[in-house]
């Protein structure tokens, strides 16, 4: 083998099972050349195997945001690498279960970090759960917490429509797809209108929480990837074009930020990526934090910190991104963290989906991720809520 042959650069690149040719031109993206889509060489995933030598931005990236923003991120920054904030899912299909109060029940403690979702909102008139979660969310900072919200962003084509009980997210049972021309969004299609529509809902309700002074960790488009690329929600579908399901997500990211932040000015947002796969990293200028999803098998039982995946989720940004755990069936053990250095930024245990629809109590089963000892024990529980490196409400700053 000659030496030119054994330093040859790779011709292309390998994303969710299929092989893309490498852009002539290095934007560290996905880019379309020629009529046809590549990948540059340093965003290959192959390629990207060191850990970030840019330091993390001081302020957040959109350079508007609200003073109240710029603390809470600013206290972010301050706590990670030393403690954790406690976080709990609300159950946004069932209004009459309050998780707050059940963490409160069971250890003592509140969360200091609340999860909220935009589930059913755009819902017809009839569809009674899950769209006061805006209030819930006021509520819970008005109580000095901090709020997150995802969005099972329900089929765009359907939504707000006399049909939208029918509306879903799941890539089974939509056949709605990003829409992509010659490496842009097609902003001349029905669909791009229809994308539009579901955002400036949002936007609506993403307005009365800036006007109630509640500042959003936002993390719209979760686990884009799905598992390998496989594309569980609409937003990461495998594509009927010959466009990367990859590079749809990342524009469809951008259009949101650019669509909410500059179009809506709403700037009380933290943008928290969730799509779990370093192809699908929509870039530095559009993402404050990148958190992952961990869903262990009920015989996990140790607790472990997740080292692996906090590495992996690392990896996938230039800057140094903060990193959170966005959701969990296990909680990591506070002092196995520490030993890892597994420092994610928050936790944030699952709901309980199963319970009697009499009485609401709920027990130790596969669906409830609080109550009950299918993944986290009593004594653990206990155990986290009051651990000297675990942040509960009573525990955050007043944010100015």
């Amino acid at each position: 083998m000659s030496s030119s042959s054994s330093t040859a650069v790779a011709q292309s690149c390998q994303v969710d099972g299929k092989s893309w040719s490498i852009c002539s031109q290095n934007q560290n993206s996905w880019s379309y050349e020629n009529g046809k889509y590549c990948i540059a060489a340093s965003f290959c995933p192959s390629n990207r195997t060191s850990l970030p030598s840019i330091d993390g931005r001081a302020t957040p990236v959109d350079a508007q945001a609200t003073p109240k923003t710029r603390a809470i991120y600013n206290y972010l920054r301050s706590i990670w690498g030393q403690q954790t904030l406690t976080g709990q899912q609300d159950l946004t299909w069932k209004d009459s279960i309050d998780m707050v109060e059940r963490v409160h029940k069971d250890t003592g403690k509140y969360p200091a970090l609340m999860g909220y979702d935009f589930m059913n909102y755009g819902m017809t008139a009839n569809w009674v759960e899950g769209i006061k979660q805006t209030e819930e969310a006021i509520a819970h900072s008005n109580k000095g917490g901090l709020v997150t919200f995802a969005w099972h962003w329900r089929d765009p084509a359907l939504l707000s429509t006399s049909n939208a009980n029918n509306a879903q997210f799941y890539t089974k049972e939509t056949n709605f797809q990003i829409p992509v021309k010659n490496g842009s969004l097609d902003t001349g299609s029905t669909a791009y209108n229809q994308i539009n529509a579901g955002i400036d809902l949002i936007a609506v309700e993403l307005k009365k929480l800036s006007d109630a002074g509640v500042t959003v960790l936002w993390r719209p488009l979760h686990e884009a990837s799905g598992y390998n690329g496989d594309g569980w929600f609409w937003w990461g579908r495998t594509r009927t074009d010959d466009a990367p399901q990859a590079y749809a997500q990342i524009l469809l990211w951008r259009h949101m930020y650019d669509r909410l932040v500059n179009f809506h000015n709403l700037h009380n947002l933290l943008w928290v990526w969730n799509g779990q796969n370093a192809a699908w990293y929509p870039g530095d200028d559009v993402v404050d934090i990148i958190s992952h999803d961990i869903y262990d098998g009920a015989d996990n039982k140790t607790y472990k910190s997740q080292i692996t995946t906090y590495t992996q989720a690392r990896k996938y940004s230039a800057e140094k991104k903060l990193i959170a755990l966005s959701e969990n069936s296990f909680i990591p053990d506070p002092n196995k963290i520490s030993a890892d250095g597994a420092w994610w930024l928050w936790f944030m245990t699952w709901n309980d989906g199963n319970f009697n629809e009499s009485t609401l109590e709920s027990g130790t089963h596969k669906d409830n991720f609080w109550s009950g000892d299918y993944y986290n024990t009593s004594e653990h529980k206990t155990k986290v809520y009051n651990h000297a490196n675990m942040i509960t409400l009573d525990e955050l700053p007043t944010f100015q």
